[in-house]
């Protein structure tokens, strides 16, 4: 397996140095009427709405209040006065001054970045160093990269250095570029009887180095693993549940598939005995679906289905269950998938209207055939000392067998928000002195992490 660490953080979407802003390079110029503006960047020219960057602006603080929030705002639109360039490089602006009195100086990177999102390309290029959308990956594609526990736990690092292996870490497993499971290697001996009871364990250790927190669960409280064990007080677990029933088939799924909000990052790191585990990706799975099968697809993306557990293992039984679809879009997209949730062992039943239920039955019976191909299922053989991290949002994981017994896998995982915060606050740390961290408040995260490698 390759080794993760480089000696320079790569760039998240494929941009290289043509993003990089110099003076001669860049250029402005309002519209007659004053509504549009445009500015030329080195890899093309955007035009804003004038009342787009006039609710943008940051430069009084991130923070909105009854008179000056957008939506308080009067219906007409206000017009740009004047435009104008100041400064060079990564610290030029756009200077804008609008006919209502008020003005605002854009940071050019911060306008490069978000220009994607909500202006238009002029002219659009011949050629782009932009990388195509991630469509997952098959066996054949698949390369899971190695992170030594060492470079995590460096004594000789200081903290600008740790932050910088954290990010790269961190890269490997969110951006979609990249497969979304790592391999964590030269890990310590456990301390056997410590994991055996979810405590002081090697997974929540690494885990919280790299996120600063993990899932905290009603019960069982913050930093406890869940154990799957053919063995012991964790054995008792598996009575209705098949995720911790070791004789079973645990076919690929979205772990915490019955909360509301699935956790993001999952780690399972084999204490003893060995099994054959299994990772898919569902977005090529969903590639295949839909070459295949145009209306299965649609079908798919659309049929809510009933998803629950009964758990009985922490005293009074605990009840969990969420309706949702198979695929969670990105927010104001029909087709960019933002989270995959998936668990056939604790799906009840679809919750389709009766005229589309055949159809939505089909849908999920092709979907699960194709995961379950050669071509799609990894299967690796989870020995002792393993731990494997990987984006539950992307990658579905299963159990086909246990080969070697005793057998005890431990797992943790950390919430969506707590991914986020973390990937933040690196990313913000790493523009601080060069951005204002008001303009940063607001800046959605692939933005945020596309202006760092600008910086770089």
């Amino acid at each position: 397996m390759p080794s993760l660490l480089q000696p320079k953080i790569s760039a998240p979407n494929g941009h290289t140095n043509a993003h990089k802003l110099s003076e001669a390079d860049v250029g402005c110029k309002k519209c007659t009427h004053g509504n549009k503006v445009t500015v030329d960047f080195p890899d093309g020219s955007f035009m804003f709405h004038s009342q787009w960057l006039h609710d943008a602006r940051c430069d009084d603080g991130a923070a909105r209040n009854a008179l000056t929030a957008f939506c308080q705002q009067p219906t007409q639109t206000v017009h740009v006065e004047s435009v104008q360039m100041s400064g060079s490089g990564t610290s030029a602006t756009l200077d804008v001054a609008w006919n209502d009195g008020l003005s605002s100086k854009f940071p050019l990177p911060w306008l490069r970045v978000m220009a994607t999102l909500v202006a238009v390309r002029l002219v659009e290029p011949q050629q782009t160093s932009e990388v195509p959308e991630n469509k997952g990956w098959t066996v054949k594609s698949l390369e899971i990269l190695e992170v030594s526990y060492n470079d995590l736990f460096s004594e000789d690092l200081d903290q600008e250095q740790l932050n910088d292996i954290i990010l790269l870490t961190i890269d490997k497993i969110l951006l979609p570029a990249h497969p979304g499971i790592i391999k964590i290697v030269d890990l310590p001996a456990p301390n056997v009887e410590d994991e055996r009871n979810h405590i002081n364990n090697l997974n929540t250790k690494v885990l919280k180095r790299l996120f600063g927190s993990v899932f905290v669960h009603p019960i069982r409280g913050s930093d406890q693993t869940f154990n799957v064990s053919s063995h012991n007080h964790d054995a008792t677990r598996k009575v209705g549940l098949p995720n911790y029933d070791t004789s079973q088939v645990l076919l690929p799924h979205t772990d915490h598939a019955f909360y509301d909000n699935p956790i993001q990052v999952q780690g399972f790191y084999g204490l003893e005995g060995t099994s054959t585990n299994t990772w898919t990706s569902p977005l090529a799975a969903l590639e295949t679906l839909k070459r295949e099968a145009p209306g299965s697809y649609s079908a798919l993306c659309e049929a809510p289905m009933a998803i629950g557990r009964v758990s009985r293992f922490y005293g009074e039984p605990l009840y969990q269950a969420t309706v949702d679809t198979a695929v969670t879009m990105k927010p104001g997209t029909c087709d960019q998938v933002k989270r995959m949730r998936w668990h056939p062992n604790l799906t009840g039943y679809l919750l389709s209207p009766y005229n589309e239920y055949k159809e939505a039955r089909l849908a999920h019976q092709r979907f699960q055939e194709i995961m379950r191909r050669d071509t799609h299922q990894l299967k690796k053989t989870l020995r002792p000392g393993d731990l494997y991290i990987w984006d539950n949002f992307r990658l579905f994981h299963g159990r086909e067998e246990v080969i070697d017994v005793p057998r005890t896998g431990v797992g943790q995982t950390v919430p969506e928000h707590v991914v986020h915060d973390r990937y933040r606050a690196l990313c913000t740390a790493r523009l601080k002195g060069r951005i204002d961290g008001d303009w940063l408040v607001h800046l959605p995260m692939p933005q945020l992490r596309e202006m760092v490698q600008m910086f770089e």
